[in-house]
């Protein structure tokens, strides 16, 4: 079985139940938040840095925010921010870092299932490598995301691509969400962010929803 496979496989089982102490996919996460060889990418997302140049900074919301890679940056560039992962030692290092930096980031330990991210009110969504929690939680992911997107805001994802079914599949981003404006949508051979080192099947879509 492929690495990617297994890792394919390890995203996907955190979407299914909200975190408890004892849940052993919020105690994985842990672990590899907890682990300094664990490979990913710390710089923002070049993504998300491009898909906000030149918009003003309003309420954005990073699901799976991790360390908060990419949610820092957006606080840093004075979006209003709020980041939700099921890992409570991420998490932590994410507030950890926002106090040094002295960000104002609101950090929650919650599973993005059992989250409730409202309606129309976020300016932009960032999903980056939730694309097993994507397919596990169809079709009802698609619909809250474009529900709770303010008239002109922005989704931003990033994940990988391929043919098992917890992965984007071709054009299934331009389908699910033809009802936005595609201001830029990819796949593609790239360095994945978390994957780095080798060149990965990715997927990136940004989409703006109408005024």
């Amino acid at each position: 079985m492929c690495r990617r496979y297994i890792f394919g496989l390890l995203l996907l089982a955190p979407a299914l139940v909200r975190p408890q102490a004892d849940d052993p996919d919020r105690r994985f996460w842990n672990r590899k938040f907890s682990d300094p060889q664990t490979q990913f990418r710390h710089e923002p997302s070049t993504l998300l840095v491009e898909a906000i140049r030149g918009r003003k900074p309003g309420a954005a919301i990073d699901l799976g925010m991790g360390q908060g890679r990419n949610a820092l940056y957006l606080a840093a560039q004075g979006w209003r921010m709020t980041g939700v992962d099921l890992s409570d030692v991420a998490v932590a290092q994410a507030k950890e870092q926002a106090a040094r930096l002295g960000l104002p980031l609101d950090a929650l330990t919650d599973n993005v299932d059992h989250f409730d991210i409202g309606k129309e009110r976020w300016d932009l969504i960032a999903l980056f490598y939730m694309h097993a929690w994507y397919h596990g939680a169809k079709p009802s992911s698609t619909r809250r995301l474009k529900e709770a997107l303010k008239p002109g805001g922005l989704l931003v994802v990033e994940g990988f691509a391929g043919e098992p079914d917890f992965m984007f599949h071709t054009n299934e981003l331009l389908r699910d969400f033809a009802d936005l404006r595609i201001l830029r949508y990819e796949d593609t051979q790239a360095e994945a962010e978390w994957d780095p080192g080798r060149q990965s099947r990715v997927i990136r879509l940004i989409a703006e929803k109408s005024r």
